[in-house]
Parts: C-alpha cells; structure tokens; sequence
C-alpha cells in the first residue's frame, strides 16, 4: 500500500513538472516570439496613422507659426500634452493591460469621421480624428484603465489644433470685447491726467495725440491668451481639483480672465505711448521717437507682463479653491498636520540628541508619513522576484494587426473618395501671372494664380489693377485665385496716367514737395490734398529707386499699375468702382464674410440687410452693407455674394444664407462627392458720409454695374 502510494506521487509529481515545463515553453514563445512582434507592428501601426494623416498635421504644424498667430503657442501646448504623457509612464505601464472591443468600435467610427473630413478636405476635424482614433486604440488595446489615463492628455492637444475659421470668428469677438474694455478702462483712469481714446471697431486712437493710433491686429487679438488661459485652468484642475463644482467655477473663469488680460495689454501699451510721446515733446526729441519705442520694444514687454499676472490670477483661484471645503481641503489638512508632526518630532529627536538623552520613539504620524513617502516606491527584491507575464502578446499581436489593418485601408479608400468628387468650373483664369506683392520690406515681384474673366474696360470705366499684400497671401492658400480692380471713368484714367507719366519722366530727387507741386497740376480736375501729393511723390521716388535694382521686363509696368492704383485709391471718387474677387483652386472653398473682417478693421457696419437683384436670368439674394471709417471720414455702398455652379441648366450665383453656405459645401463634398465652384465677389464705392441720402445713389451705382459685369461673372 505505501509503495502504492509512493508511486501516484511520484506520477503526479511528473505530470506537475510537465505542466510547468509547457507553461515555461509557452512563455518562452510570448516573450520571443510575439512579444517584438507586437512591438514591431506597433511601430508600424504608428507610422501608418503619422502618414495617413501627414497633410492635416503639417497644417497644424504650420498653424504654430501663422501670421494670424491664433495658435502660436501651439508647440508648447503640444509638448506639454507629451510631458503630461511622460510624466506618468511609470504608472501606465503598471496598469493592468486588457483588449476592450467597444474601442474597436470607436476605431471603425473614428477612422469613418477621418475618412469623410478628408473628402471634405476639412483639415481641423480631420486632426480632430487623429487624437480620437489615438484614444480609441488606447481603449481597443489597453483596456479602460489605460485609455482612462491617457483621456486628459489628449484631449490637453487639441488646444494645439488650428480651428481654421472658427478661430477668425472667436478671434474677431475677442479683439473687440477686449478693445471695448481696454478702452474704457483707459477713459476711466485717465481722465485725470487728459489721457481720453475712441474707439471703432479694434481702432483706438486719441484726439490729443493724433500719431498714436493704432489696431489691436490678429495676433495681438487675446485668442493666445483664451487659450493658453483655458489650458492653465484645466491643468489645475487635472492636477490640484477634484471636487466637480470647483473644477466648474474653474472652467468658468477662463472667459473673463482671458479677457482682463488682454485688455490691460492693450491699456498699457496706450499709457507707454501716452508716456513716451510726453518725453518726446519735453525733451525736443525726433518727431515718432515716442511712438517708435512704445509701439516697438514696449509693445513686447506689457505682454510678459500681462501674461505673468494672468498666470498668477490662475494659481491664485485655484489655490483659494483647493482651501474651500471638499476633499481637496481635508487632503490638505491632512498633509499639513503630518508634516507639522513630522517637524515636531524631528524637532525632539534633535533635542534629545543634543542632551546626550536616548532616542525617544518615532510619532506615528511621523511613521505615517514615512511610510507614506516609501509605499510608492517598491522593493527591489520584490521587483526582481515577481515573474512576467509574457501571454498577454500573444493576444495583443492579433488586435494590433486588426488596427493597422483597418488604418491603411481607411488611408486608401480616403484618397479614393477624395479623388471620387467632381469639380466644377470657376471663373475664367491664368496661373503664374507677373503680381506686384507689397510687404513690410518693401515690393517682390511673383508669379499669381489670377482672374482673367473681366476685360479692362466695363462700360465707360476702365480698369486699374490693385496690388497684393504678404499678409493676404500668408492668410490664404497657395492656390487661391485674386481679382481685384478699380473701375474709373475714362476721363479720370488718363488724368491719373498724366500724373504717372509725370512721376516716372522725372530723375530721383529729394525735393518732395516740388514733385508734388508738379504732380498736382499734371493732375488737373483730379484734386488731392497737399499731404496725398506728398505721399504719392514719395511713393514714386521709391519707386524709381527699386527699379534701378530690378531690372527685369515687368517690373516698369507693375511699378507704374502700383502708382497708378495708388493715385485711384487716393482719388475716392464716386464713380470710381472696386470689383474683387476671390475663388480657390484645388478644394474650392472661399473667404469668410465682409463682416467678420471689415469690423476687425476699425470699420462699422450699419445694419447688413439683404437685396434681392437678378444674377443670370434668375432672382437672388446679396447682401448690403452700409460701412464707414471714423478716423478717416470714410463711407461706402458694399454688395457681396458667393457664387457657385449650380446643378442642371439653372446655375446659382448667389444666396442669403451665407453663414450656411460653407456647411453645405462640406456636406455635398463628403455625401455628394461634388463641389460646386463657390468664388467671393464683392462691390464697393465711395459715398458721401455728410449726406444720408447718398446711400441710395451708390447702391443703384452699384446695380447698374452689376448689369454691366454680368456677362463676365457666367461660368
């Protein structure tokens, strides 16, 4: 019987020794074999995702160093989120990992709103998709806990995503909301000093001191500030909050702190040019001095500071906030009464210590807090003892190759819907036309995709073409096509010819004010002002200047249209008509609204209504405006419209619902697979702001040259 008994022990002692023989093989084939391969594909599956979504985040990219600079703190928003990452990598790798299919399912939908954003050619949303279809894999591959973990980080880098026209909109409110409040704090502090400003729209300027002037721009406009205002507070709250009411009045803040911030900016820069302005008076300096030295280097400087009291409003809520009752203030109670037992009890070991008097037993708030500084950090016999589990690879390689393989099919039949949509026709035009372009350093020469449909002479009007800024070609795509001319009466055309032909028939002087003596009477019935004279003798002065360095066969005839358009401008005839046109060429989208910018730029709308008038044969709705400059003692008559190809014989070239207009386009490019070519076409001309009545003159002005320049509007 005991030999009996010895022998099942034996063979269960065999079969046991087997058991864990097969358990260590099928380690060995986890660790060896699917373990890199889980590694391997997972590098492919992130380089796929980088390549599949290159495009929009190069825009993102870009976006960080944008002209508007509504997103130039984007790289550091970025780099934050990874640090967010890094910053908790010990704990992510110690959470339980599991495969969760309802992030299979995000996937497939995030991959979908990707897939139809990119037919749209909708780069915000598509990047949008990219950090959604990140955190669904997380879910998918990780399990909750894991996704959980990285759920804050994530969603911190869509502070770093360029909205595109959503930032120009929030933009434009935030310049006037912080322009309005600056100005009035301005009213308010230096009345007893005589420091009083206007404002129009973000212009600012002061009776007294006329040269101070000046435009609260984009990048100047407290969306940085919104922004990095609403990733300071939600930091806090990640880090410092977690009672849900705190984290509201949190959030809440942003707003208002944003906005103070800004406008005291903008306060202080009026007050430094105020100051400097007064020493240069005082002390007889050069005439700008003042304006020169708070406009240039305190421009930067009221920033710096600003921003640093807007950080110091963020800690102070909520360091104020984690006092308040809730759990955060009895994790700070506790904190607080272990370190002051710790204190006192090292305070009497010292004591004790120096009394020659045996060593009295630790507190046990004191070992509390001892272990409460230890139990993180885990033994090293412990670490080293505890085996690894190898067998969840064997699962996990299956699921990564699942996602990569839906990745790159996502990423071809992207590209095979985009390439599914039909493009209409737009409007009649010629790539690489010779454009004079100003900038800040001076003028370039570049070669434009440009409108070719409209003729040089509409009716009695001929055309004078306007140039192009750096600005607008920083602001637009490469492709976008321009229009943009000024339709004068032929009599007013030749004058204004006589006075170009005189400016460039005479050798470079520095006598200013004799050319423009003699530019006034080239002139004839075309008067200007004796300050515009000045100004146009030494554009030309310029001119000739930058000629003698550029000698190339267009650069005379753009310098003499630069001039020449520059002299029209100046003139502010009434029966002078500026025509421009916008149209994009690959994706077919256009420019925001005449209302979105035209306020931005110091100007007033009046009541924006809508005028119905006929566009080829059919009836449509445009939209009118009323605007004016104050400080500039300017009024003029707008209409404007997007006109796109229409389906079937009836084609539609203009609509009232304008705010709309950009969201049926996104949708008949991703449901349809059709973008209709949609161009800006805007009108303008000079009215006279003494008399009311005078509207009503420019608009039917207006109508009878649209009768006019219809035939070339047809596509």
């Amino acid at each position: 019987m005991d030999e009996l008994e010895t022998r099942v022990e034996l063979g269960a002692a065999e079969r046991v020794v087997g058991s864990v023989g097969e358990v260590a093989e099928e380690r060995d084939v986890n660790r060896d074999v699917y373990r890199p391969l889980t590694f391997l594909l997972f590098a492919l599956l992130g380089g796929m995702l980088v390549y599949s979504y290159s495009y929009p985040l190069q825009r993102t990219y870009q976006s960080w160093g944008s002209q508007h600079g509504y997103n130039a703190n984007g790289l550091y928003i970025f780099l934050g989120a990874c640090l967010l990452i890094f910053w908790q990598r010990k704990r992510l790798r110690a959470l339980p990992k599991t495969i969760d299919y309802r992030g299979l399912v995000l996937v497939v939908l995030g991959l979908l709103w990707s897939l139809a954003f990119k037919r749209g050619d909708i780069n915000a949303m598509q990047t949008v998709g990219f950090i959604g279809v990140v955190w669904a894999l997380c879910l998918y591959l990780g399990g909750w806990l894991f996704a959980k973990a990285m759920m804050f980080p994530l969603f911190f880098s869509l502070f770093s995503v360029q909205w595109g026209l959503a930032s120009s909109v929030v933009a434009l409110k935030m310049r006037l909301w912080s322009t309005a409040i600056a100005c009035w704090l301005i009213n308010v502090t230096g009345k007893p000093f005589g420091i009083m400003v206007e404002r129009q729209g973000t212009n600012v300027s002061m009776p007294e001191i006329p040269e101070l002037a000046f435009d609260v721009a984009a990048p100047c406009s407290g969306l940085q500030s919104l922004i990095m205002t609403a990733v300071l507070c939600l930091l806090m709250c990640y880090l410092s909050l977690r009672t849900w009411w705190k984290r509201v009045v949190m959030v809440a803040l942003i707003g208002p702190i944003a906005i103070l911030n800004n406008s005291l900016r903008i306060m202080l820069i009026a007050y430094c040019g105020t100051f400097f302005t007064w020493i240069e008076r005082v002390m007889g300096l050069q005439k700008g001095w003042g304006k020169d030295v708070a406009y240039g280097a305190f421009h930067e400087y009221p920033g710096i500071v600003v921003y640093g009291l807007g950080f110091a409003m963020v800690w102070l809520a909520a360091h104020y906030l984690e006092r308040l009752p809730g759990v955060e203030r009895e994790e700070w109670e506790q904190r607080k009464a272990e370190k002051a037992a710790a204190r006192a009890a090292r305070a009497r070991k010292a004591e004790a210590a120096a009394a020659g008097l045996e060593m009295p037993e630790t507190s046990d708030a004191a070992r509390q807090l001892d272990r409460s500084e230890t139990s993180d950090v885990p033994n090293a016999c412990e670490v080293s003892c505890q085996p690894v589990d190898y067998r969840f690879y064997g699962r996990l390689w299956k699921h990564v190759a699942v996602a990569l393989a839906l990745v790159i099919g996502a990423h071809y039949l992207g590209n095979y819907a985009k390439h599914r949509i039909y493009y209409s026709k737009g409007l009649a035009s010629g790539d690489h036309i010779p454009t004079l372009v100003l900038g800040q350093k001076g003028y370039s020469m570049q070669r434009l995709p440009y409108v070719t449909a409209f003729p040089e002479r509409i009716g009695y009007r001929l055309r004078v073409l306007m140039p192009v800024t750096e600005l607008e070609l920083s602001e637009l795509p490469k492709d976008t096509e321009y229009f943009r001319g000024l339709y004068v009466p032929t009599n007013r055309y030749a004058a204004y010819a006589r006075g170009v032909q005189y400016l460039f028939s005479r050798a470079p002087t520095s006598d200013v004010a004799a050319v423009a003596s003699g530019l006034g009477e080239a002139l004839g019935e075309v008067v200007l002002p004796t300050n515009t004279l000045a100004r146009l003798a030494g554009l030309s002065q310029g001119f000739i200047k930058w000629l003698e360095e550029h000698r190339y066969p267009d650069s005379m005839s753009m310098a003499f249209g630069h001039v020449m358009a520059a002299l029209a401008q100046a003139d502010r005839h009434p029966e002078n008509i500026m025509l421009a046109v916008v149209q994009n060429k690959s994706d077919q989208h256009s420019i925001h609204t005449p209302e979105a910018c035209f306020p931005a730029q110091g100007w007033t709308i009046d009541e924006p209504f809508v005028k119905r008038i006929e566009l080829g044969g059919h009836p449509a709705d445009v939209a009118c405006l009323d605007v004016g400059f104050r400080q500039e003692n300017i009024r003029e008559c707008v209409l404007y419209w997007y006109q796109r190809e229409g389906e079937g014989v009836r084609n539609i070239y203009a609509t009232g619902d304008f705010f709309w207009l950009p969201f049926k386009t996104a949708f008949n490019l991703i449901f349809r697979g059709r973008s209709d070519r949609w161009a800006f076409v805007r009108l303008s001309t000079v009215i006279d702001d003494r008399d009311p009545g005078k509207f009503a003159e420019g608009y039917e002005r207006l109508l009878a040259f649209v009768r006019e320049v219809e035939p070339y509007l047809m596509y």
